[in-house]
């Protein structure tokens, strides 16, 4: 494979991650805050860095996060 193709199978999949990453996203911004801890509560304490679990996990505090600053 040349480089431009490498580079277009590249391309292709980080925007195949952020459609995915936007979609999940989407689905935590629904969740009530009972919700969103029963999520955390459901996900491994300490998940292996950089697997699914861990970025859900990151995501789903993020999004605690961002609601409690609106709160303030």
């Amino acid at each position: 494979m040349g480089k431009a193709s490498d580079m277009t199978i590249v391309a292709e999949l980080l925007t195949k991650l952020d459609e995915a990453m936007r979609t999940v996203k989407g689905h935590l911004a629904e969740m009530d805050a009972e919700q969103l801890n029963a999520l955390l509560r459901l996900l491994a304490p300490r998940p292996s860095i950089g697997s699914a679990e861990m970025v859900l996990t990151m995501l789903a505090f993020r999004e605690i996060e961002a609601r409690n600053r609106a709160k303030s």
